[in-house]
């Protein structure tokens, strides 16, 4: 027995280790009997049947560990009430449990036994750190900053992050093949869940970015728990994510998700077929413009070539009414012209006999015959010139003169001109 005002124990108070175990869990249960809340952060989780796990409290440097455990029967119901607010327990989870301390005298291992857990603390803790990472970004203006970044017109070229053999790889990839559009696909596996994961998807997320030949990169991954998505609430993946030059689409989880990855996305979709299909809209509504924006200038081009046919139609028909019109009055004045033409070769025959009788009148008027009729007559020199200059003459020139009715043959005796018209010819 124990004696409270002593402080040296005497011989007699020796206890057998069963004893001394039960005597300290009496000691302890009338202290915490009806149980205590802790809080601390899950360790070394075990799940073998049982739960076993230790709970760590880091305080600065020091640093306080507790090993607990929960029976496979009360894990069971607490497994459900987890799932219900989207919780899991595991490595790394901070949470507020309900139970009592307990000295196992199997082993004389002290541990805590735990009987419920609060997941709204959980939960608070998860918000806090969120708001905490969300808090950063603003301040170094990486929240928005993907969102600032580009979209091409259409993204053709998509890079995938993602566990590989996953079935959100999988749905992702059927997506894009059903879709029967020409994308290039380019796949970087990565670990989407446990201590790993962070390095692993902010990797990726860098590598994939360097690439000269993507026009835009998923990440995606299924549905999980919270604690299964916690990695995405990290300040190195969205910072990451923030960094890129190229535009990055999330689908991480379920409709219910959303991380801080999501929000510092430039698209954020509430699964991964969701976010496969979000580029396909996208390339597909291009194509649908460009067919409709072909459409309109066909129907426009036929509404132009339309209006051009009836344009000259009308110009055709002005232009027929002018030449028929043209022909006619050619018509008219060539039936006149004929008309003049035809009568013309008898007015132009009678003209000119008229002129020829007025000019044979004249030559008859000029002819030696006539005039010499009228008493006039011609002298020639033998030689035949006629002689018009009496001082041409010389005496004993032979003269033949020629009347209307005959000629006569003489020879020159004398001369005489008008400067010697009263003496002779010396000659």
């Amino acid at each position: 027995m124990l004696h409270e005002s002593s402080s040296v124990l005497s011989s007699d108070d020796t206890f057998s280790v069963s004893e001394f175990i039960k005597t300290v869990n009496q000691a302890v249960k009338k202290r915490f009997g009806q149980g205590v809340w802790l809080h601390g952060e899950v360790q070394e989780l075990k799940i073998p049947g049982h739960v076993y796990f230790t709970l760590v409290d880091n305080d600065g440097d020091k640093k306080a560990v507790l090993s607990a455990s929960i029976w496979q029967g009360v894990y069971s119901a607490m497994k459900a009430n987890l799932a219900e607010s989207g919780l899991q327990l595991a490595d790394g989870l901070k949470v507020r449990v309900f139970g009592e301390p307990d000295l196992y005298s199997g082993n004389g291992r002290f541990s805590f036994k735990v009987s419920k857990i609060d997941p709204r603390f959980t939960l608070g803790d998860l918000i806090a750190q969120r708001e905490a990472v969300v808090k950063q970004l603003k301040l170094k203006k990486l929240y928005d900053a993907n969102r600032a970044v580009d979209l091409p017109l259409v993204p053709m070229r998509v890079g995938i992050i993602t566990s590989v053999g996953s079935a959100a790889h999988a749905d992702v990839l059927k997506t894009f093949k059903d879709s029967s559009i020409g994308f290039t696909i380019f796949v970087h596996d990565a670990r989407m869940q446990g201590d790993d994961s962070v390095s692993s998807i902010v990797a990726a997320l860098q590598k994939m970015d360097t690439r000269g030949d993507l026009d835009v990169l998923m990440l995606v991954r299924g549905g999980g728990s919270k604690n299964d998505l916690i990695a995405f609430d990290s300040l190195e993946i969205a910072t990451a994510i923030a960094n890129c030059q190229l535009p990055v689409f999330t689908g991480i989880g379920h409709e219910i998700d959303v991380s801080v990855a999501d929000e510092v996305a430039h698209l954020s979709h509430k699964t991964p077929t969701a976010c496969a299909t979000a580029i396909i809209e996208l390339v597909r509504d291009f194509i649908e413009s460009t067919e409709q924006a072909w459409d309109g200038i066909a129907t426009l081009a036929l509404r132009e070539l339309e209006s051009s046919t009836s344009r000259l139609a009308d110009r055709a028909n002005r232009i027929s009414s002018k030449v028929l019109d043209a022909l006619a009055r050619a018509s008219k004045r060539l039936a006149m012209t004929s008309q003049r033409i035809k009568h013309r070769p008898a007015e132009i025959l009678r003209l000119e006999k008229s002129s020829i009788d007025a000019l044979a009148d004249r030559v008859r008027l000029l002819d030696p015959i006539n005039t010499m009729a009228r008493g006039w007559s011609i002298t020639r020199s033998a030689s035949g010139q006629t002689i018009r200059d009496v001082s041409k003459l010389k005496t004993n020139d032979k003269l033949v003169t020629t009347f209307a009715n005959g000629s006569a043959t003489s020879t020159v005796q004398e001369i005489s001109s008008k400067g010697n018209q009263n003496g002779k010819s010396k000659e």
